[in-house]
């Protein structure tokens, strides 16, 4: 092993992910799925080397410290010190998961000169078994659509990531710049949905039914593709309306319950071109062609909710993992 270097600060997207496309599979693959790359909430940690694992952090102490064990195991090295200064919310919609496993992987392999791709980063901590848009956004940042695992020979269930064991993230099959267009996240305080109960779900409700995958791509392919090349608002807001009413995208909204449900349609009905649901939620992404006024609307209509809740502007984050040495 190589020495290692000095301090570095590492900087992640989190991302959003607006649907799974197949949870069928009579066409041999499953999952695939489309989603964004948003520059806020994000991952910011400063990390040096260090003879033992240390790490400091509000939220995720426990969390953290079992993925560098995980990546030791693949990787060996002495230890690290990580001080996570900024989180991303956990449970939320945003990936965190994904963004903190690849950011300790990224850190120990730029401190210890590694020098291993991503996808041996992502193998070694076990990120990518469901969707690629994670590892992706970490990546490169942007618009992302995935191809999903050949069914069952790669993957032979429809469960999650953190339930299917060492499974390659899948192929990448279009990455493309996202317009900068405000768009206003809303996080109603209300039902998070992960581990047992979300396993019970994809073991319950899958398969989907084999009509749902076709008019998924060809919303996809002709709506929401040309949107994001063309820059048309509009067409992207309309068809992320479509995609809350049918398939997976509804079954996780049904989950979640009223006050998701209820904040979606207040968006949809007072100013937003297209609102949706980011994975499991609670956070909900929403367009506007006047994003401040929809943004205090919004505020108000959240002190109303029995737990409240909170909603910011972010835009879309097209350049993926910033690392840099600091002092």
């Amino acid at each position: 092993m190589k020495n290692a270097t000095n301090r570095i600060k590492i900087t992640t997207p989190s991302r959003l992910h607006f649907s799974l496309i197949d949870l069928n599979g009579k066409l041999g693959r499953i999952d695939g799925g489309f989603g964004l790359a948003i520059n806020k909430p994000y991952f910011q940690i400063i990390a040096e080397p260090s003879s033992e694992i240390i790490v400091e952090s509000h939220t995720y102490q426990e969390r953290t410290t079992e993925t560098v064990k995980k990546f030791q195991q693949s990787y060996p090295f002495p230890g690290i010190k990580l001080k996570i200064v900024n989180e991303i919310p956990n449970h939320s919609g945003f990936g965190s998961g994904t963004q903190l496993s690849l950011a300790i992987a990224a850190a120990v392999n730029s401190l210890y000169k590694l020098d291993l791709s991503l996808l041996e980063l992502a193998n070694a901590v076990g990120r990518g078994g469901t969707s690629g848009i994670g590892v992706a956004a970490f990546e490169n940042g942007g618009f992302i659509v995935d191809g999903g695992h050949q069914y069952p020979e790669q993957k032979a269930s429809f469960l999650p990531s953190a339930a299917v064991g060492d499974i390659a993230p899948p192929p990448i099959l279009a990455r493309y710049t996202f317009p900068s267009w405000p768009l206003l996240i809303v996080i109603p305080n209300c039902l998070k949905i992960y581990g047992e109960a979300e396993l019970e779900l994809f073991r319950t409700l899958c398969p989907q039914p084999e009509s749902v995958a076709p008019q998924l791509c060809h919303l996809l392919l002709l709506k929401i593709l040309p949107a994001v090349l063309e820059a048309d608002i509009c067409s992207f807001g309309a068809a992320l309306n479509s995609i809350q009413n049918f398939g997976w995208k509804k079954v996780e909204i049904d989950a979640q319950g009223i006050e998701l449900q209820q904040t979606l349609r207040f968006l949809q009905c007072n100013g937003a071109l297209g609102a949706g649901v980011s994975s499991w939620g609670p956070a909900i992404c929403a367009i506007s062609h006047d994003i401040n006024l929809l943004k205090q609307k919004t505020e108000n209509y959240l002190s109303t909710l029995p737990n409240g809740g909170t909603c910011f502007i972010t835009y879309a984050n097209n350049r993926g993992v910033e690392i840099e040495k600091v002092d």
